[in-house]
């Protein structure tokens, strides 16, 4: 049994899945929505690992997609991720699964890292220090006279060898 748990882990990945759905899912039923699409992830083998709850955004542009034969346009959409560990030759099939989902608008499925990638928000710009602190913080200029007695002192001085 072990051999097998051993050979299954050697051939799988890690993905993540980035997907916008539809917004004609009403707030009530977007938790069954995205369960049923984590169902179908699941479904092909995969092993969940860390996920973001989709929540609606307007899109930077309108999106078209065919549903029914019919163009649909949406400006806005649920946008959510899901990242998990898939056996490799499951990948192609999960990616044309999404394709003929009606829900998902569109979806984007990459070869990830196991660990957290997510960086931390930081604010626009450079930041720097006043220039008082850098001043305080540099070194005062000597000349070379004055670091060779310095030294001599250091070199001279008993208690500074102890």
């Amino acid at each position: 049994m072990d051999e097998m748990m051993q050979t299954e882990g050697a051939d799988r990945g890690v993905y993540e899945l980035g997907f916008l759905l539809s917004p004609s899912i009403t707030e009530e039923k977007l938790p069954e929505g995205f369960g049923a699409l984590k169902d179908a992830i699941v479904g092909k083998g995969a092993i969940a690992i860390s996920e973001e709850f989709p929540r609606l955004m307007t899109l930077a542009y309108t999106m078209e997609k065919t549903i029914n034969n019919k163009i649909e346009r949406f400006t806005e959409g649920y946008f959510g991720w899901i990242k998990f560990e898939l056996p490799g030759g499951e990948v192609q099939g999960l990616d044309a699964a999404l394709r003929l989902r009606d829900d998902v608008i569109r979806h984007l499925l990459i070869s990830t890292v196991r660990e957290n990638t997510i960086a931390a928000k930081r604010g626009f710009g450079v930041r720097r220090r006043p220039k008082s602190a850098e001043t305080k913080d540099a070194a005062p200029e000597m000349s070379k006279e004055e670091i060779d007695r310095e030294i001599e002192a250091l070199v001279d001085d008993p208690t500074a060898a102890a």
